[in-house]
């Protein structure tokens, strides 16, 4: 079998499509009677102002790697 020849680019790679997403902060709270309610819990390692993530059936902290894991 001849052998497979490498593909070259010529000129700048193309940019991804794809894009981060903003966080959504107003949905992290939620105003009820004049009072400021938190929706997500705080991270019990890093502490206040670091919010859990909800992925299905976990909660998962992104700067420690924190996860709770809630059985059904």
């Amino acid at each position: 079998m001849a052998k497979k020849r490498k593909i070259r680019r010529k000129g700048k790679r193309p940019k991804s499509k794809s894009k981060h997403k903003v966080v959504k902060i107003w949905e992290l709270y939620r105003v009820e009677g004049g009072k400021v309610i938190r929706t997500n819990e705080f991270c019990p390692k890093c502490g206040a102002g670091t919010f859990l993530a909800k992925r299905g059936n976990r909660q998962y902290c992104g700067k420690c790697g924190f996860t709770i894991v809630k059985e059904k």
